[in-house]
């Protein structure tokens, strides 16, 4: 027997559940493999920009802690990072855990090239420079992006999104202040999902 022919026995051998899992497995390989064909495509000239921005939607949004709430504060103002005053969704994490804050987005028929942009940043006067907080940005379900750091100046990032248009989409950004959640002061600045709308 081939590898292909085991592994697909051994597919045929799992529970539906488990079957199910696979293929949203599979559906995550599909796009982590697309990430960088869809950066490629140039935009019709009909192409109009679509926006959805997150900080004006917080009131929608699933906040939770992954554990215990204490500690946490979620909420949106505006953040200095590093002398730069921006307008950003505050995610201070709880004492244990991360703080989450999940969206619903519906990105409409039609739309394609989404991408997520934010900022992440340490808002000024935290101390303890030299620890690290876990920024994570998680869709459907699955991590898309994660950094450990301790960003005393806005770092900007952009990460493309290569779904089909006309589903709504779970965004979950989190924070975690791995052990040490007091001084851990995380921001993300002007979070929102882009994309360009196209007609036909």
């Amino acid at each position: 027997m081939t590898e292909l022919t085991t592994l697909v026995h051994e597919l045929a051998a799992l529970s539906p559940a488990n079957q199910e899992r696979v293929r949203d497995y599979v559906a995550f390989l599909r796009w982590r493999a697309g990430r960088d064909s869809t950066a490629l495509q140039k935009p019709p000239e009909s192409a109009r920009a679509w926006r959805f921005n997150f900080l004006e939607h917080l009131a929608g949004a699933d906040v939770r802690a992954s554990r215990d709430p204490a500690g946490m504060e979620v909420k949106t103002a505006e953040a200095t990072v590093g002398g730069d005053r921006r307008p950003a969704l505050w995610m201070h994490p709880p004492v244990s855990g991360e703080a989450i804050a999940e969206f619903h987005v519906p990105a409409p028929a039609g739309v394609r090239d989404l991408r997520l942009r934010f900022a992440i940043g340490v808002r000024d006067g935290a101390q303890g420079a030299e620890r690290l907080a876990a920024f994570r940005v998680r869709v459907d379900g699955w991590q898309v992006w994660s950094r450990a750091a301790w960003p005393s100046q806005w770092e900007a990032v952009e990460v493309a999104l290569p779904i089909p248009a006309g589903v709504v989409l779970r965004v979950a950004f989190a924070t975690d202040g791995m052990g040490d959640h007091q001084w851990a002061w995380a921001v993300w600045g002007e979070p929102e999902m882009v994309g360009l709308e196209v007609e036909g």
